[in-house]
């Protein structure tokens, strides 16, 4: 599906709901749908001792769609609110050309402090842990142990930065079987892994040369 499909969509939609819910005309092209696909679950070591867990998630951010182009084809202010997992997905599905994507992820992007809070590798399988161990978020000061070795942590950090880390080693066989006891949406990798760089944005002045 390529962007001239697209363009045949209706530009004036009132809600996000509408924008990705039911076709509203014949000339409608729905995005890809959000169904989860399996993730894998990691362990890198970290200088404390414990390991941390990290999903299989790409370690640096990926090109998304223009704005004015997510803008013109539902309405003003989608790039705002469209998750850029789904801008991925587009991508990745042929729907939009090199020449409708960009990198906007320089130090005081703010869709670089997106990416960081919620699709790098670390953040992403802390959101995951929380959500399949029924977890509300917390801050720093009030670190959840689940009886499993686990310790998840919302750190004081702008971009937001939260961990998932196993106190030892000794704990990866028995996190591994809780977590297979609950879903079949996450593979755990018991193997550590060599720690893995973190991704660093391009400078404001490397940006703009």
């Amino acid at each position: 599906m390529k962007r001239r499909s697209f363009l045949s969509a209706p530009f004036a939609i009132a809600t996000m709901t509408e924008a990705f819910g039911e076709p509203s005309s014949d000339g409608w092209i729905e995005p890809p749908s959000q169904v989860s696909v399996k993730r894998e679950l990691h362990f890198e070591p970290s200088h404390s001792g414990q390991v941390i867990i990290k999903t299989d998630a790409p370690a640096e951010p990926r090109p998304l769609v223009r704005p004015e182009i997510i803008d013109s084809i539902w309405f003003k202010g989608t790039y705002e609110i469209m998750p850029q997992s789904l801008h991925w997905k587009m991508i990745d599905q042929g729907w939009f050309g090199e020449d409708d994507i960009w990198f906007p992820f320089g130090e005081n992007d703010w869709e670089y402090e997106h990416w960081f809070a919620y699709f790098q590798p670390a953040c992403e399988a802390h959101d995951l842990l929380c959500t399949l161990f029924d977890v509300s978020n917390f801050w720093f000061t009030e670190p959840k142990e689940l009886g499993l070795g686990l310790d998840l942590q919302i750190h004081p950090s702008t971009p937001r930065y939260a961990t998932a880390k196993l106190i030892d080693r000794s704990w990866i066989n028995d996190f591994k079987a809780a977590v297979e006891r609950k879903t079949d949406f996450l593979i755990v990798d018991p193997i550590i892994r060599p720690a893995s760089g973190a991704f660093v944005p391009r400078s404001a002045e490397s940006a703009r040369g």
